[in-house]
Order: C-alpha cells, then sequence, then structure tokens
C-alpha cells in the first residue's frame, strides 16, 4: 500500500501542468516568426533614429507595438522577416497608460497572431518572446511568468517575465506554449536581473475592441491566401524578396489561380522593365484552370 501510494504521489507531482507545458521553440519560432516586424523609426528629414518591434494581429495589416517606440518618430517602416518593407500609413489607436499603440499597414493575407485567453498567463506560465533587440531580427528568447503585478504608481497591470530582452524589444510579442499572444514586451529594470515586463494581451484586446477592430477568429487564420473580393480579381499579391512576375504566375498556379506572367503585367500597367519591390501589392486575375 506505502509502494503504491509513493508511485501515485510521485506520477501527480511529474504530470506536467497546462502552466508548465514546455514549448517546442523550434517549431514556434518557425511559425510565428513571419508576424514579427522591425520598426525603423525615422524623422521628418528622413534619418533612421531608432527601431523598435511590432507584431501583425490581423491578416489586413493590423501593427501592435509599444507607444513609447513611435512616439517620437515621424514616419515608420515595417520589415519583415521576408524582407518586405511596409510603410505605416496609419496610427489607429493609443493606449498611454498601458504603453500600446495599434497601426496599420498595407497588405493582405499576411501572417499574424492570435491573443491567448484572457488570464491565461500566470505565474509559471512558459513564455518565448521573438523581437529585434538592437536591431537583431528575429531574436528568440525564453523563460518565465514569473508574476502578475500592479504597479500602483502608474496604476498599470503588467506581466513579469523572466525571458531577457534588450532595448529595441519594446512591442515583442510574449508568446505561450501555441504561439499565443499573452503580452507585448514594454520595459525592463536594469538595476535587477531578469526583471523583464510587458503589458498583458488583454490590454490590447480592449485597444483592439474601442478602435473598432475585435480580433480576427482562428477560422479566419485558417482561411486560404487567394480569397476573391470581386469578379475577375483576387486579393493583393504581397511581392517577396526575389519574386518575379513568372514566380508570382508559378506559385499562384500551386494555389489554383491561373495567371500569366503577362496578364499580371497588363492588369497592373507595368512596364516590361519594371522592377518589383519588396512589400509592392499586385492585383491579380482571379481565373481558376
Amino acid at each position: 500500500m506505502l509502494v503504491r501510494c509513493l508511485i501515485l504521489f510521485v506520477l501527480w507531482t511529474a504530470a506536467p501542468s497546462p502552466a508548465g507545458e514546455i514549448p517546442d521553440l523550434r517549431a514556434l519560432a518557425k511559425e510565428t516568426r513571419p508576424a514579427v516586424y522591425l520598426l525603423v523609426l525615422q524623422d521628418e528629414d528622413g534619418k533612421t533614429i531608432g527601431s523598435g518591434t511590432g507584431f501583425l494581429v490581423s491578416p489586413d495589416g493590423l501593427l501592435v507595438t509599444n507607444h513609447h517606440v513611435i512616439a517620437e518618430a515621424k514616419s515608420i517602416i515595417a520589415k519583415a522577416e521576408n524582407g518586405g518593407l511596409f510603410p505605416v500609413v496609419h496610427v489607429l489607436g493609443t493606449d498611454l497608460p498601458n504603453d500600446l499603440a495599434l497601426l496599420q499597414i498595407e497588405g493582405k493575407n499576411l501572417p499574424f497572431l492570435s491573443l491567448a485567453p484572457e488570464g491565461s498567463a500566470e505565474a509559471g506560465t512558459r513564455i518565448a518572446v521573438i523581437g529585434s533587440p538592437l536591431g537583431l531580427e528575429g531574436t528568440l528568447t525564453e523563460g518565465i511568468v514569473s508574476a502578475r503585478r500592479r504597479l500602483l504608481k502608474e496604476k498599470r497591470d503588467v506581466l513579469q517575465i523572466s525571458a531577457p530582452i534588450s532595448q529595441g524589444s519594446s512591442g515583442s510579442p510574449v508568446l505561450d506554449s501555441q504561439g499565443r499572444v499573452v503580452g507585448i514586451a514594454s520595459f525592463l529594470l536594469q538595476d535587477g536581473q531578469s526583471l523583464n515586463f510587458a503589458s498583458p494581451s488583454e490590454k490590447l484586446r480592449a485597444l483592439l475592441i474601442k478602435a473598432g477592430h475585435p480580433t480576427p477568429s482562428l477560422a479566419e487564420k485558417s482561411a486560404p491566401t487567394i480569397q476573391t473580393k470581386s469578379p475577375g480579381i483576387s486579393s493583393p499579391y504581397v511581392v517577396k524578396t526575389g519574386d518575379t512576375l513568372t514566380r508570382i504566375s508559378r506559385d499562384l498556379a500551386k494555389q489554383g489561380v491561373r495567371a500569366s506572367p503577362d496578364e499580371i503585367r497588363t492588369l497592373n500597367q507595368l512596364a516590361t522593365n519594371s522592377i518589383l519591390r519588396p512589400g509592392q501589392t499586385l492585383k491579380i486575375p482571379n481565373t481558376h484552370p
């Protein structure tokens, strides 16, 4: 009887809890990095004055970062993992107390991150952060949620995390083991060790609702890349680094859309020697084989 109780005790203490689930970091990084962007901040003369991190929360270009990241910038360029460059065209909303900003870049069918359920990030939850500390794009760090805290002076709720962050990490997504956003990296205490802080994702959800942009459903996230918007035209195609009209035509054929290079060129009124730029959007004829 004693042996049986001992075995049961060992099994009970060894069983992983949802909060302690160990993420597959390689898979998590591969899945989430395309939705994370390096933000290049520029002054009125187009001179780079700093950098930060942002990430998409919708397929049509809703991008999240910290308010303090963009506060002094006159223009912002979002650089994707594949090298695509996307100018920020609008600031859709800000939340100064929680250090959040909601931006808009132009694009369709872009990779994006979903938000974790409210309150799911408890102390002990394993997390990972993907960002651009000191401009080093796609940097992955890991840790845990150390605590949930209320900053009385700032009247602000934060997640204390042990995952290392540095200057430029501001605005990075803090991800759970399933790649869902539980927080947005915001600041660190340099006098301590691994004392890093993030705004909880429920504050972001509130900002999205306030700005009239509720978070997309999981069904929308799994939607096909090409969706018909109007007869004869597919959703705009976002040019990737190294794309040519021939390569785009070939990639579209794999998705069931027949569009020759000449058809794409004619529809977009491109000259024969036109150079395609990463981040450029092209109209695509919606012709199925």
